[in-house]
């Protein structure tokens, strides 16, 4: 079949369901009250390397009343915070905490902590003054260094895309072995589509054919 996203012709957009699974992105930011805001974000990606560049990307803030739901003018307190002061941390999920980064996507007013509301232990950084959730298996430090909206045909879209220089990583010293960060161990959380997550737990290797840089810099032997 064809999805038309002009016509519908599915009750819900594919879209989501077939670009994964999407690392989730659990951001922590500082208002300029202070306040830690926790939220994960399934539209975050590492895009560059040398220096280590992320990105993600926030929708407006969301209204949800009894009379539906509606896109503001503002926002994310996620976005809006990491271009106010700067600075952010990815925290990755595992899925020992897979229901607290849940719990923590609840829209609460910006003067609400979701750290502190749902009870998550933080832990200092090292180089930027958003926290690290202590638990999460690996936390990346960031410091902004570019925002651009979202383009598409009909002009600019309701998205906005935050870039982040990473400027140190903490990763718990379980799943470091001979110099290598053990992911599957991690069993870090995924998003899918609709309301659907998965878990990476299984990993192979498999050897470029001519050039990998990164392990020999020089051109591989068959």
């Amino acid at each position: 079949m064809l999805f038309d996203p002009n016509n519908k012709n599915l009750p819900f957009n594919p879209f989501k369901a077939l670009v994964a699974p999407r690392p989730i992105g659990w951001l922590t930011t500082i208002s300029d009250s202070g306040v830690i805001n926790l939220a994960p974000y399934s539209y975050f990606q590492a895009v560059a390397d040398n220096p280590d560049i992320v990105m993600f990307s926030a929708a407006p803030q969301l209204q949800v009343n009894e009379e539906g739901m509606q896109f503001l003018d503002t926002g994310k307190d996620s976005q809006t915070n990491a271009e106010t002061s700067g600075e952010f941390v990815c925290n990755m999920v595992s899925m020992d905490l897979v229901n607290e980064m849940n719990e923590s996507s609840a829209h609460h007013p910006a003067d609400v902590s979701e750290a502190e509301l749902i009870g998550i232990e933080m832990a200092e950084s090292t180089h930027v003054k958003p926290p690290r959730v202590a638990a999460a298996p690996a936390a990346i430090e960031c410091v902004v260094v570019d925002t651009y909206t979202v383009q598409h045909r009909g002009g600019k879209h309701r998205y906005t895309m935050t870039f982040g220089e990473v400027l140190g990583i903490h990763i718990k010293d379980e799943f470091v072995h001979n110099g290598r960060v053990d992911t599957a161990a991690m069993a870090l959380v995924t998003r899918m589509g609709y309301d659907e997550y998965a878990v990476l737990e299984k990993a192979f290797s498999l050897s470029r054919p001519d050039n990998d840089p990164l392990l020999s810099g020089m051109l591989k032997s068959r």
